[in-house]
């Protein structure tokens, strides 16, 4: 069904005649019945938060304001392949998202005609979940997720798992993925309060450092309270001195412990929990209805990370999962770390938490603990270690800082740095 519209109202708004495609109730039903949310699908509402309070919400929705300026730059994160489908309370504000989204290029989008107030499917009460606009930036390198999740209304933003770019030829290090998250940080005006570490990464170097000296805002970096156990066990294994790395955490701002509890913006609710597995010091941060996860999961059609780094556990990671599947809504978000895509799809770094409980490889619900632990062993035994785990873990264990610059023996002038590389001896 078309509809054909005229906005005279606001000057804000359009003022333009052009046909909308409408769908009703029902079909929308049988839509979400069909296909696969985020992936063929998209439903997007347009309400403002109060009305998501006050009235609750369609299962799976994301919510982008109408009102906001930055309505614009979020839906263009979204996948213009996929089938969206705008609604608000009535039909009239989703009617003029839908001819914006026309506007930027999306070919198959609907209003919800007469929106919630026709509305015939279930309704989701509000659950402390509303969505936070966010950008992911590929470091294709190391094949890593890089997060810059803001809140729509007051543009208060936080940086999730930052990468400083390595070259091991050189060796040399540069900023170039860090230069892309803070072009992308100053077109937006964004108010950047906090850096997030969701682990101590080994396949990556994180630029958190680099980030917090750049930005004007000078936000904290945020790491979980048992990095203390990782510095321990790595500062013994590079045979660091307590100078070099103090093993207390000091070198992040704030250590985040189980359950705490804050807000972004005014009203996106924030929380983490602890999801050891990988490493002891693993945290997802569940920000509104998305939760970064670091390493913890990884797309269905992959399973989850391993776990024989020193301090990994099969049986923490089972538990840590189960967690998140008895904790959050079945509509979480769940953003990953990295994606090893197989070659017959594209890049993917966010599902819902129910198509991880239904589907995930290694860990949907029907799995045993005793049925993972043989999964998970069987395919570590497999793994090669990381490319960059030495420099990762030497950078990462010092919160992005690289290590003690080095006096020259030789003119006492010139500084150099040093990345230790352990050798073990493999006799045959």
């Amino acid at each position: 069904m078309l509809r054909t519209l005229l906005y005279k109202s606001q000057p804000s708004r359009f003022y333009s005649t052009s046909s909308v495609k409408q769908i009703t109730s029902n079909q929308l039903v049988g839509w979400l019945n069909e296909k696969k949310l985020y992936s063929d699908l998209i439903v997007i509402d347009v309400r403002e938060r109060k009305e998501i309070e006050q009235k609750g919400k369609i299962k799976g929705a994301l919510n982008i304001p109408l009102s906001p300026k930055l309505f614009s730059a979020a839906l263009s994160d979204i996948n213009k392949d996929a089938t969206v489908v705008f609604h608000c309370q009535s039909g009239r504000r989703s009617d003029e998202a839908t001819l914006l989204a026309g506007k930027l290029g999306y070919e198959n989008c609907f209003s919800l005609t007469g929106g919630m107030n026709e509305w015939k499917g279930p309704v989701e009460p509000f659950m402390n979940n509303h969505s936070p606009w966010v950008h992911t930036i590929l470091e294709k390198e190391t094949e890593t997720a890089q997060y810059v999740v803001t809140d729509l209304v007051t543009k208060e933003a936080y940086i999730v798992d930052p990468v400083l770019d390595y070259d091991p030829f050189g060796p040399s290090i540069s900023t170039l993925s860090a230069s892309n998250i803070i072009k992308f940080i100053e077109q937006h005006e964004l108010n950047v309060t906090r850096i997030i570490e969701t682990h101590v990464h080994a396949d990556h170097l994180s630029s958190a450092s680099y980030l917090k000296q750049t930005l004007p805002t000078k936000p904290n970096v945020y790491i979980g309270d048992k990095v203390t156990e990782v510095q321990k066990e790595f500062g013994k294994r590079y045979n660091l001195s307590k100078e070099e790395l103090n093993p207390m955490g000091k070198q992040f701002d704030v250590l985040m412990h189980d359950d705490m509890k804050w807000k972004l913006g005014q009203d996106i609710d924030c929380s983490v929990i602890s999801t050891p597995g990988h490493t002891p010091a693993c945290m997802s941060y569940r920000i509104g209805d998305a939760a970064f996860v670091g390493d913890t999961l990884f797309m269905p059609d992959i399973g989850t990370a391993r776990c024989d780094f020193p301090g990994g556990s099969v049986q923490d990671m089972y538990k840590s999962i189960h967690k998140m599947y008895n904790l959050w809504p079945n509509d979480t978000r769940i953003y990953v770390g990295h994606d090893y895509p197989p070659k017959e799809r594209p890049y993917r770094w966010m599902t819902l938490l129910e198509d991880h409980k239904k589907s995930n490889k290694m860990i949907h619900e029907q799995v045993s603990m005793n049925e993972f632990i043989k999964m998970r062993q069987e395919r570590d035994k497999v793994l090669k270690a990381p490319r960059y785990i030495h420099p990762s873990i030497q950078t990462n264990l010092r919160g992005g800082n690289l290590p003690t610059p080095e006096t020259s023996v030789h003119d006492k002038t010139t500084l150099y740095q040093f990345f230790k590389l352990p050798i073990r001896w493999d006799k045959q």
